[in-house]
């Protein structure tokens, strides 16, 4: 059914809900709505929606983490006699709600920070900053609201009222389609633990992340989405590099052993081979060893050779130490 107002009546409505709004928007008012439908966010992946009436309250409710959300979104789907009969319903932001909502409550009392209705619309987009320096994008679908939330609300009050005398009995019976979801900030966070050696009191050693100094070991950092580097820089322990990628409102752990700076030799010789290393003898397989830094002296013996090689070793450093013995087979013409 076609609305039946003329365009010269719906200018003066339009007129009339604005100095409504302007009234309103000015202090505090006690209302009551017909009923408060709640959203919980508990996933930062997850939209959720709830059917709602006119006069009735959307209250959405933010988890007490908000590290990586800027905004919320709010997605209405509009029934069509709404937006036959255009500008009949108000939707409308509050700030300062007053008791805190709950599922059995009516009575509220709050100030109007944001109202508008839905011209023709079938569909309409609210985003709703909920941090001041944010990088949410403007764009010709959504209506970008001024408000920021308290954070300690913890919840974004949404209103929908009959603003038009007049109108079809259908407005006042018809279901909107409310979802809400986050607007995620492209970030996620890198998580470090760090082990000391066995039985060595920790010493000290610096942290950094994609080349700057950084807290990362201390607590979580934030940093943008993909791919970052960390290193650890000491003068009591090895150098330690790893590259770590993050995901967007996730957060990435990563664990580091320090090792010791002494020098770390590593015999490779074929199984049953004996080895001396300075004084020490050993047959392989080896495992790899701490030693001092300065000149040491390997001997390999496989039967009756023996292969002798001097190594310089540096504090900070690793030294793969090998024997090869193969056998080359070769055609001839006798």
């Amino acid at each position: 059914m076609k609305s039946c107002i003329s365009r010269k009546n719906k200018k003066v409505f339009s007129l009339m809900l604005l100095a409504f709004c302007g009234i309103f928007l000015l202090k505090a008012e006690p209302f009551r709505v017909r009923k408060t439908n709640l959203i919980a966010i508990d996933s930062l992946f997850e939209k959720k929606s709830v059917e709602a009436g006119v006069n009735d309250a959307v209250v959405i409710k933010l988890p007490e983490d908000k590290t990586f959300i800027e905004g919320i979104e709010i997605s209405i789907k509009v029934p069509k006699i709404v937006a036959e009969w255009r500008d009949s319903v108000a939707w409308s932001l509050y700030s300062g709600i007053s008791p805190v909502p709950d599922a059995k409550l009516i009575d509220y009392s709050g100030t109007r920070a944001e109202v508008g209705t839905f011209g023709e619309s079938l569909s309409f987009n609210i985003k709703v900053p909920t941090k001041k320096n944010n990088s949410i994008k403007s764009d010709a679908y959504s209506y970008m609201a001024q408000m920021i939330p308290a954070n300690a609300d913890g919840f974004l009050f949404f209103r929908l009222q009959l603003a038009m005398k007049g109108s079809s009995d259908s407005i006042s019976k018809s279901k909107f389609s409310v979802c809400a979801y986050p607007i995620l900030s492209n970030e996620g966070k890198i998580s470090l633990a760090i082990n000391s050696p066995e039985n060595e009191d920790e010493k000290e050693f610096t942290v950094f992340v994609d080349g700057k100094q950084s807290e990362l070991g201390k607590k979580d950092i934030l940093v943008p989405a993909g791919s970052h580097n960390v290193n650890i820089v000491s003068g009591s322990y090895r150098n330690e590099v790893r590259t770590v990628s993050v995901e967007q409102a996730k957060t990435s752990s990563i664990e580091i052993s320090l090792r010791e700076i002494k020098p770390i030799i590593r015999l490779i010789a074929p199984e049953g081979t004996k080895i001396a290393f300075d004084n020490d003898e050993y047959t392989a397989p080896v495992e790899q060893f701490y030693t001092t830094s300065g000149d040491h002296t390997v001997k390999f013996i496989v039967g009756d050779y023996e292969i002798t090689k001097t190594v310089s070793a540096l504090d900070g450093r690793s030294y793969n130490i090998s024997v090869n013995i193969d056998a080359t087979i070769e055609e001839t013409d006798e």
